[in-house]
């Protein structure tokens, strides 16, 4: 006869939390990510577009698209005062 006791040999199950140490952290969320599926250009730094925009204030690939804005000549006449009634 068999019988289910808590005598039973415990199995050990596989380390996955060792799986999540070699893995990068984001720099703003701290969650552990793959790099070879983040949408950040800096990969190795966020783990994804939106954390990347939110800790810098721009994304990189908007700041490679960026252009200079023309530099407007200044006038030699002083503005004109704005009347407030």
């Amino acid at each position: 006869m068999s019988t289910v006791t808590g005598d039973a040999p415990e199995q050990q199950l596989p380390l996955r939390d060792a799986e999540h140490t070699a893995l990068p952290h984001c720099k703003r969320c701290n969650l552990a990510y793959l790099t070879q599926k983040s949408t950040s250009a800096l990969r190795l730094t966020y783990c994804s577009f939106l954390c990347e925009l939110g800790d810098l204030g721009f994304s990189m690939s908007g700041l490679e698209m960026m252009e200079r804005a023309p530099i407007v000549e200044k006038l030699d006449a002083a503005p004109e005062p704005i009347a407030i009634d």
